[in-house]
């Protein structure tokens, strides 16, 4: 860091920068830049991403605090070209619509932090530090003159190791308590996987579950981390995952200071939420007197069968949930199933695995490119 403190407002003219503001919104960047010139950070600003990534390129900022929303290209975008142009920098976006899959995919691209709109000092001064130790990392590991970064060894990852090491102490926290954490998250990354059936690589599995951990807590960040928000919270976890994994419950234990017996107890008492994985389709197979006795056992027997999965399961691809319900309110139907809102008189074999063709097939046509 600098240790010339500048002058509040003036755009050094030359040398690196701590901080480059990228963001068409003035008010917001001034008051960005006015924080963080007072916490004695050498800060410029730009209102257009090809400004913006030029001053990248030429004044190797540790630090890039880049919206998402920019007059003259998508933030995704810059995000992307910033990471070719500067390698070094270290990305975090700002944006006012603080979304979970904005989040997720500001993370998948790179960005460092997601910062939602307004940002408090404390957070953003705390946020720019953090990003300009990991940037110092970056550059020594880049080496003298080198274009950018280059992907990190043993050795690397061990001066990384040591600035983790370094703040979990600085928070009170032991080595021991630190490794702790870590083993119990990467027992979770297995637990949770097994429990969905599926067998990836070790690096895949860690990586599924530090994106879920992402997504909660911007989540949380919505409300502010207030224990109040627990049901909204779980709601909206529900919502985006289709059920309350484990890892996450006891995330959301940690973060709002809530016993994790507290959160499984409203998590069995409402309905709506699920404590076992649900696919991304819902079938529910009508039980009820008039289904009955129309026939409803070979219908759900079929539907079983074509699903591969009983009654209360998921299959393994996360897609379909097959269950079984007392009355839909269909009895001039029977026997009747429900695939997620729409209807089924007592459809066959063939029928049924056209629905479900049809299903996949809307999935593919929405999926963006």
């Amino acid at each position: 860091m600098n240790t010339r403190k500048p002058v509040a407002g003036e755009q050094p003219a030359e040398g690196p920068l701590d901080v480059l503001i990228i963001d068409g919104e003035e008010a917001f960047a001034a008051a960005c830049r006015r924080t963080l010139e007072h916490a004695g950070f050498r800060v410029a600003t730009s209102g257009t991403a090809g400004q913006g990534l030029a001053l990248a390129e030429t004044r190797h900022p540790g630090v890039v605090l880049l919206a998402l929303e920019l007059p003259d290209m998508p933030g995704a975008e810059a995000l992307g070209a910033l990471s070719r142009q500067a390698p070094a920098a270290v990305p975090v976006v700002a944006s006012a619509h603080g979304t979970v899959d904005a989040a997720v995919e500001s993370m998948k691209l790179g960005a460092f932090d997601f910062l939602a709109k307004p940002v408090g000092a404390e957070k953003l001064v705390e946020t720019v530090r953090r990003g300009l130790n990991l940037s110092v990392l970056r550059k020594e590991a880049a080496g003298p003159g080198a274009a950018g970064a280059q992907a990190p060894d043993k050795y690397d990852l061990l001066l990384q190791g040591l600035d983790v090491l370094g703040e979990a102490y600085s928070l009170g926290l032991e080595k021991r308590q630190l490794l702790d954490e870590l083993t119990w998250l990467e027992n979770e990354a297995k637990y949770h996987a097994e429990s969905l059936g599926q067998i990836k690589k070790k690096e895949r599995v860690i990586l599924d579950i530090r994106n879920d951990l992402l997504e909660s807590d911007v989540i949380m960040r919505r409300y502010d981390f207030h224990k109040n928000a627990l049901i909204q919270v779980l709601l909206d976890v529900q919502e985006k995952f289709r059920w309350l994994p484990r890892h996450v419950l006891n995330w959301i234990s940690g973060r709002l200071n809530i016993p994790v017996r507290d959160i499984y107890t409203i998590a069995h008492f409402y309905e709506a939420f699920s404590l076992e994985p649900r696919g991304r389709h819902i079938v529910q197979v009508c039980t009820g007197t008039a289904c009955h006795v129309r026939g409803a056992s070979e219908l759900l027997t079929r539907i079983s069968a074509t699903l591969g999965v009983k009654p209360g399961e998921t299959d393994a691809r996360q897609a379909f949930t097959l269950e079984t319900v007392h009355c839909i309110g269909c009895c001039a139907l029977a026997p009747v199933v429900q695939i997620d809102s729409r209807y089924h008189r007592n459809p066959s074999k063939s029928q049924f695995e056209k629905i479900i063709q049809s299903l996949e097939k809307e999935e593919v046509d929405t999926c963006p490119a």
